[in-house]
Formats: structure tokens, C-alpha cells, sequence
């Protein structure tokens, strides 16, 4: 019996928002430790950036990262910010 190889992971252009969403939130590794709550929080701001969600606040918090190290108040303005220097929309 065999086993397949997994399948090869496409890479994101660079350019796209969905990458540059998922490199800003990258940026958040100090504050939020555990990677699955990272990629978690990127889905969200990708849904934001598709209108599924009313704001980043809104988006942050649906995310609910539990290893957070500060308020999700605060994290919620520092995404902003972060997503807002972006330029996207």
C-alpha cells in the first residue's frame, strides 16, 4: 500500500488583499500567540474586506483570539489602523 503525496499549496500573489491581509495579521504574533487564532482573525478581516462583515471591530471579535495578551478593545484598534494603512477599498 502507498501513499499519495499531499497536495502542493498554491502561494498567493503578493499583491492581493487576501495576502496582504493575512501578512498584516502575520505582524500580530507577539500579541496573539497561537497561529490557528491568527489565520482565524485574517479569515475575518477577509470577510470584512468582502462586505460579510459590518467593521474590522466586528470582525475582531468574531475571531475571539483567547490567547490575546491585550483587550480585544485594543486589538480591535490596532487592526484597524493596520488594515486602514493598507489602502484597501
Amino acid at each position: 500500500m502507498t501513499t499519495k503525496a499531499p497536495a502542493s499549496v498554491k502561494e498567493a500573489d503578493p499583491g492581493s488583499p487576501t495576502k496582504k491581509i493575512y501578512t498584516m495579521v502575520e505582524e500580530f504574533k507577539d500579541i496573539i500567540p497561537v497561529p490557528n487564532e491568527r489565520l482565524r482573525l485574517a479569515f475575518c478581516l477577509v470577510k470584512y474586506f468582502n462586505n460579510e462583515a459590518a467593521s474590522v471591530k466586528e470582525a475582531v471579535y468574531s475571531a475571539k483570539p483567547e490567547s490575546c495578551t491585550i483587550e480585544l478593545k485594543e486589538l480591535a484598534k490596532l487592526a484597524e489602523e493596520k488594515y486602514n494603512k493598507l489602502g484597501l477599498k
